[in-house]
């Protein structure tokens, strides 16, 4: 993942360097949004500060982060596809007796095999980032910001609850770093979101494996 990560960073280089330049016009009150967006930067550098200076300042920040998006997830799983999965993944014999318990500790153990790769990507972009940023006078640092923005807006779209609850502690704001170690944890609660019956896939997959 630390591989893949820093080749991601590269890669990205061009478009956040097209997105710094534009946000570095927007904080100067050069665009046709004018002085709202111009405020609204403002809003949201102080919000991306907090929440890197958060994230780098305790560890377990990242986690909160990952368990917050897994349980999201799992909420909208059929109580006996949830039960499926905790048996397959932690086993029947210490099964939970009720769906909150049950579900609090599907996440937390799926978090924790996540979180460490995750923290592997979220120091790797933001070293990478940090390093480019200065050697082009924070223009690509910028356009982090603006990808951090972004996808925050993109999520309240999206889902609004999940949002919500990421937002009280601007963890909304680095949910960029997150959509693709999480990908699939994210595709299946959009697609149960939006299609409850498709749990019966999930239950043959689980069966099946």
């Amino acid at each position: 993942m630390l591989a893949r990560s820093i080749v991601s960073g590269v890669v990205s280089v061009p478009m956040d360097f097209c997105l710094g330049l534009e946000r570095t016009f927007q904080d100067l009150d050069l665009s046709d949004g004018g002085r709202r967006i111009q405020l609204r930067n403002m809003h949201d550098d102080i919000r991306v500060g907090r929440a890197v200076y958060t994230a780098f300042k305790n560890k377990n920040e990242i986690a909160k982060i990952v368990k917050i998006i897994i349980d999201d997830s799992l909420q909208y799983l059929p109580e006996p596809v949830l039960r499926k999965i905790y048996d397959k993944l932690i086993g029947s014999a210490t099964s939970m007796t009720s769906r909150t318990a049950t579900q609090l500790t599907l996440s937390s153990y799926l978090g924790s095999k996540v979180v460490s790769g995750v923290m592997l990507s979220f120091m790797s972009r933001v070293a990478l980032r940090g390093l480019t940023g200065g050697l082009t006078g924070g223009v690509i640092a910028q356009g982090v910001i603006s990808r951090a923005c972004e996808a925050s807006r993109r999520l309240q779209m999206q889902n609004p609850e999940l949002w919500r609850k990421l937002r009280v502690n601007d963890y909304d704001m680095l949910y960029f770093m997150f959509e693709e170690p999480l990908q699939n944890f994210i595709k299946m609660g959009e697609m149960l979101r939006k299609n409850p019956s498709a749990s019966r896939e999930l239950i043959n997959a689980i069966e099946n494996y």
